[in-house]
Parts: structure tokens; sequence; C-alpha cells
């Protein structure tokens, strides 16, 4: 098998889903709903990502492992089916492609190999809203957040997601999952 060196090219390969339809079943039976609310109430949302594929995932913790914490790119173990080459003819190429796919992904943080994203299980999504938001429930009760910020980040926000079981990991602005990792 033919090897293709690392470097910006893969960060269009194994792209990260947006599709709602691609969370667990059980999953987008919870989001769906919590969206819903939310756009009924006036709450702008755009989804940035839900399902991940696992070579992705690899490729993004790669890339950080070699680009940003020093890892030997010789080091890297194989994955069946993924035909990259993380050696190039030095260190610091190696390193340079490495970063150039990190910053190509976007990243601000190393990518676990197995995640809520690889699982199915998590959805990255901006929520905005002005003034004041009239949000249901999962059990149709009528909530008014009035607090900041208008996000969400905002934490009565994160009570109405834990009603329909979408969970926010607080840590992390746009992730929300099953369990809140």
């Amino acid at each position: 098998m033919t090897k293709t060196l690392s470097g910006p090219d893969w960060c269009s390969k194994y792209p990260t889903s947006k599709l709602l339809t691609d969370l667990l079943p059980a999953f987008h039976a919870k989001v769906d709903p919590f969206i819903t609310a939310l756009i009924n109430a006036g709450a702008k949302v755009h989804i940035a990502a839900t399902y991940r594929p696992v070579e992705r995932a690899f490729l993004m913790h790669y890339a950080w492992m070699i680009g940003h914490a020093g890892m030997d790119p010789v080091a890297v173990p194989a994955m069946k089916g993924l035909d990259i080459e993380w050696v190039h003819p030095d260190i610091a190429a190696s390193k340079a492609a490495a970063l150039a796919m990190v910053q190509g992904y976007g990243m601000a943080y190393v990518a676990a190999l197995v995640s809520r994203h690889t699982q199915r299980r998590a959805i990255d999504m901006s929520i905005s809203w002005e003034n004041e938001l009239v949000i249901k429930d999962a059990a149709g009760k009528d909530h008014t957040i009035t607090s900041l910020p208008r996000t969400g980040m905002n934490p009565d926000l994160w009570t109405v997601g834990a009603s329909f079981g979408v969970i926010k990991l607080r840590t992390d602005p746009p992730h929300w999952s099953d369990d809140g990792h």
C-alpha cells in the first residue's frame, strides 16, 4: 500500500457530520425536540458537529500529539484502512505537517480517540438569543431565561436542556451530550 504524507490535505477527508440523523437514535430523539424548543422560543441554533468518524478522530489526535506534544511520528500506530505516512524526511517537516493539520481542523485541544462524538452521543452547537428567552422544557413547562449570557453557556438553559436529556459539558462552549461528557 502506498502511503500519503500527512499534511493539510487530510483535513477534508472523513468529514464530521452536522446531521442530527447521524446521532444514535436514542440521543437524536432527545436533541431534536430540544432544538425545536429553542427555535420555537426564538433562539438561533447553529450545528457545528454531530458524528465524528473514528478515522478523523485518529488523524486529529495524532496530528496534535506530533505537532504539540512532541510525539515521535515513528511511534504513531497504524490504523487499518488509513494510508497516512506521518514520517517526513526530517522531524521538523513531520511536525510542520502535523501543525498544518491541527490548524486545518481548527483545533484548540487534543482530540480524543474515542469520544461522545465518535460514539454518536454528542452535538456541538452554538445557541444565541436576544432579550429574554421563553422556552418550554420537555414536560411543556415554560421557563423564562433573563440571565446572561444569552448563549449555550447559560446555566438556566442547561436546566432546560437536561429536561430533554441533553446535558451541557460546562467546560466546552458548544458541546452537549447524553451524559455531559
